[in-house]
């Protein structure tokens, strides 16, 4: 017998609006960072995962959950014909539970910060709302038991009270499972029969009414996006806010002479591309930078992309968009006698110290590979031959500069399918010099490693990683025929000729060496882009050493 049973109700299917919105049927199945729901909430519970047994409940109509990520946890479905509300759902995956167990109550929309869970505890999650239809309001009575107010009730008046987020942690499984049996024999009018035997049980066990340090509720549109850009997956030294009241996001960064760099090129960029730029309010690049803009309630092309929520077809129309982006950016290009200095600085010297502070942070890291042409080949082979590399693919032979976003991948764009309009996020701002003059295939390479290369993949952990014995390096990434189609669309529309995509194949190899110390908090992702960096290296220096 495992210490917690952990059960996860998502058998009612999300709104219509929801599942235009999100493309997902269920709530366990709606895509947060590249990860369906159920995934996060499994892993919320790292810490107990060998004393808990999950049970996600679904529709027989559901699609089956995927596993492969989530190795380590006892994960199992349970579907059910019907259900008539949350109560009976639970109930269904309450069979069995003995003496000495606890049950923790996830709902399929709802996540929490894991510094939160009591696990010793009786625990019911609460948070302030004045928008009460939404949820279940509570509030203790002088005896210390718990008490609904409200169940979803339309008619709410809109003054503030507590509200159930979705987390539920009862420490006396059997007794909870009486009582939820008995409400949902003889339901109460208006009250879910769940919200009932909350209460019947705060009678006999006492239970703390606990705010979560964050809540996530990806259960209505307006808090799913919320949701998403508080979830954003930033890199480790970057910060959202979000003012509710405005609708305005301000981003800070801890790396203040980079950002600054991003401020100053929303101030630079040529006029005539703003409509592609989220509208700014207001920014500073003084000593501490920031920058506020509007919040845009639509998707990335990375969100887009891994989960093959466009239809193929549409890539034509967002690869013709950045194109013809592309193409107003290169109105401005003019002879630098500087650019091949700054290729240098960029593709070598920036290559060269990436690599090096990857080493330093992971030593171990010197003695992996890859297999290529039945050699090893590892980062010492990259530092070996770095400039050479530069020269035989042209990529410092550069005589010219042009208007460049800097971190053009499908993370960075934003498409509104319903209106297809682009808008451009997170410029970079230099390109070894600060500005927004840089390489044209920069960019156009920043693209390739999200449609080609599978960067958004690992982003997301949509990866396997293994390291053998030997220090070889595997990687499978999730891949199939919708993203090879779309690559054929990027291609066919970016590059007119072969030697132009060849160039861009070799700055892309560089650009999944150069971040990998930039993923220290993500060590596997950071052994899943160097399986991908020394593999494209190593085949770009072969090919150009061929011809």
């Amino acid at each position: 017998m495992k210490r917690y049973r952990i059960i996860v109700p998502s058998w009612s299917p999300l709104s219509v609006d929801m599942q235009a919105e999100t493309g997902s049927q269920y709530p366990a199945f709606v895509q947060l960072g590249g990860l369906p729901l159920y995934a996060h909430i499994v892993r919320l519970y790292e810490k107990i995962r060998n004393e808990a047994e999950i049970i996600v409940v679904l529709s027989e109509q559901a699609p089956p959950l995927q596993l492969s990520h989530l190795d380590g946890f006892d994960v199992h479905t349970l579907r059910l014909s019907e259900s008539q509300s949350i109560g009976e759902t639970v109930l269904a995956a309450m069979l069995g539970v003995t003496r000495g167990q606890s049950v923790v109550v996830h709902m399929a929309d709802t996540l929490i910060s894991p510094h939160d869970f009591s696990h010793a505890d009786d625990v019911l999650y609460v948070h302030p709302r004045t928008d009460l239809y939404r949820w279940t309001s509570i509030r203790k009575d002088a005896d210390g038991s718990v008490r609904v107010v409200t169940d979803r009730d339309h008619r709410s008046s809109g003054v503030g009270q507590m509200v159930c987020v979705g987390v539920f942690m009862l420490t006396d499984g059997p007794v909870f499972g009486e009582h939820l049996s008995a409400s949902v024999a003889s339901p109460f009018a208006g009250v879910d029969p769940f919200f009932s035997a909350i209460e019947a049980y705060s009678h006999q066990r006492h239970i703390e009414l606990k705010n979560p340090q964050y809540w996530y509720d990806c259960g209505h549109i307006d808090s799913y996006y919320e949701s998403r850009l508080s979830h954003h997956n930033l890199r480790h030294f970057n910060s959202l806010t979000y003012d509710a009241e405005s609708g305005l996001v301000t981003k800070r960064s801890q790396n203040t002479e980079a950002f600054r760099h991003q401020v100053r090129w929303f101030k630079q960029v040529p006029d005539d591309l703003n409509s592609f730029l989220p509208r700014i309010y207001d920014s500073s690049d003084g000593p501490t930078p920031h920058i506020t803009m509007e919040l845009l309630s639509i998707p990335t092309l990375g969100d887009l992309f891994v989960n093959s929520r466009l239809e193929v077809g549409a890539w034509n129309d967002v690869a013709r968009k950045i194109h013809w982006i592309q193409s107003k950016l290169s109105k401005y290009t003019f002879a630098s006698p500087v650019a091949r200095q700054i290729a240098t600085e960029v593709y070598v010297g920036k290559t060269r110290k990436r690599i090096h502070k990857f080493c330093e942070q992971r030593p171990e890291v010197r003695k992996m590979w890859v297999a290529v042409s039945g050699k090893r080949f590892g980062l010492e082979d990259v530092l070996a031959t770095l400039q050479d590399y530069a020269i035989r693919t042209k990529l410092v032979a550069l005589e010219e500069l042009a208007p460049i976003h800097g971190d053009l991948c499908f993370s960075n764009i934003m498409y509104d399918p319903r209106g297809r309009h682009i808008k451009l996020i997170d410029p970079r701002g230099e390109f070894g010099v600060p500005g927004i003059y840089g390489d044209p295939r920069y960019d156009k390479a920043k693209l390739m490693h999200s449609y080609a290369g599978g960067y958004d993949f690992i982003v997301s952990d949509h990866f396997e990683i293994t390291v053998s014995v030997e220090g070889q390096l595997g990687c499978r990434i999730q891949h199939d025929d919708y993203h090879h189609k779309v690559r054929q669309i990027f291609d066919s529309e970016l590059f007119a000729d072969d030697k132009d995509r060849h160039q861009c194949e070799a700055i892309q190899a560089l650009l999944f060496l150069s971040m990998l110390p930039l993923h220290c908090d993500k060590p596997e992702r950071q052994l899943a882009l160097l399986h991908i960096g020394l593999h494209q290296y190593a085949d770009n220096l072969t090919e150009r050493s061929a011809a």
